[in-house]
């Protein structure tokens, strides 16, 4: 009688004692934002020309975007001021060619532009970029009607950007 009397207690004590917490389903989720970002190199040009040697200046042009799809992805290029041995030249004086040197990813869309700047105004140096990628453009940069030029050091900067619109 005494076991069944113990046996009984253990079976109260079990029914009524708080029961074990079962275990819980869970689920976690990871958000990775990865923002558009853009780098250009170089991100200044000095130009010089010496009408006397020649007036014709080459250089690359080096961008990695990562942008939001469907976007225009720019190359700006914007000079205000050219100096020569005489004073102010105008900026429409120098223009430039460019070719594609590299491109990965998007960049492989796009086509480096030919042209010449305007006063007060950015020009594309890039058409058709519309994804992530790199592209490098080789530009030479000319100095227009040279025969009409005093002899000597013509200088200025061109001013590069990048974005992605």
């Amino acid at each position: 009688m005494r076991k069944y009397a113990a046996a009984l207690v253990l079976l109260l004590m079990l029914a009524l004692s708080p029961r074990a917490p079962g275990q819980r389903g869970a689920s976690s989720t990871l958000v990775v934002r990865v923002m558009p970002e853009a780098r250009i190199d170089p991100t200044q040009i000095a130009l010089q020309f010496r009408v006397a040697d020649g007036v014709v200046q080459t250089v690359n042009v080096a961008a990695w975007v990562r942008s939001l799809p469907n976007r225009q992805i720019r190359i700006l290029a914007r000079t205000d001021k050219l100096e020569g041995p005489n004073g102010p030249v105008p900026v429409t004086a120098v223009s430039w060619t460019g070719a594609v040197a590299r491109s990965t990813a998007g960049g492989n869309q796009a086509r480096c532009t030919s042209g010449a700047f305007a006063t007060g105004q950015a020009q594309d140096l890039v058409l058709g970029w519309r994804q992530s990628g790199t592209l490098t453009c080789a530009f030479a940069f000319k100095l227009a009607e040279s025969g009409n030029l005093a002899p000597g050091l013509y200088s200025g900067t061109v001013d590069l950007s990048v974005a992605a619109q």
